[in-house]
């Protein structure tokens, strides 16, 4: 009897987790079309009557008949280095829910260091005839760290921004700068602080 539920149990499982693979699938080709900015296709991935609150790019507005300059939104298009991590899959026969956090990482010249933004994302998926899962929903909003999921040691992301976006500025000149600025720290509270300093008149 035991045997027979495990193998029916396996038998349940085995399916489930190849539409689970399939569904990460197309969030991981999601990703790669917005990276490759303007000659990508995300809208290949969505399925009919789609919804996407949030579209990865969108087009200025320069009151012209015709369409303005196309600005990429997506932190996969304008980070120097993009991550996503998938926090959570959850499938059925015909539609899947998938949360992720998506990592954007800058670099800011004026500090010299690597900076890091975040995004709360989330997928809804339909299963179509022909076996295949399309994008039907799509939402990302901007969100915060808490200090357990902040990256840590940041990439190192100084060669590439001066290589790319920051490719007209002088590094050198950039660090001697930022040099000047002497960051304090202190391990009291600030009550604590103001108690000290009040003491001391």
């Amino acid at each position: 009897m035991r045997i027979a539920l495990a193998s029916l149990t396996l038998a349940i499982a085995a399916p489930a987790q190849a539409q689970e693979a399939q569904v990460r699938a197309v969030i991981g080709d999601w990703y790669a079309e917005l990276a490759k900015r303007e000659a990508r296709r995300p809208h290949a991935l969505f399925a009919p009557g789609h919804i996407d609150a949030t579209p990865p790019e969108r087009y200025e507005d320069n009151g012209a008949a015709s369409l303005g300059p196309r600005r990429f939104t997506s932190l996969a298009a304008t980070a120097l280095e993009f991550r996503y991590e998938v926090d959570s899959v959850r499938v059925d026969a015909s539609f899947a829910r998938v949360q992720v956090l998506e990592r954007g990482y800058f670099y800011a010249w004026a500090a010299q260091s690597t900076y890091e933004r975040a995004a709360s994302t989330i997928f809804v998926l339909e299963r179509q005839g022909d076996g295949r899962w399309l994008i039907l929903a799509h939402r990302s909003d901007p969100a915060g760290l808490p200090p357990n999921r902040v990256t840590r040691p940041m990439p190192d992301l100084r060669d590439r921004f001066y290589a790319t976006e920051g490719k007209d500025r002088d590094p050198a000149a950039d660090a001697r700068n930022a040099a000047k600025f002497v960051v304090f720290r202190c391990a009291e509270s600030a009550p604590a602080v103001l108690a000290r300093s009040l003491r001391m008149r």
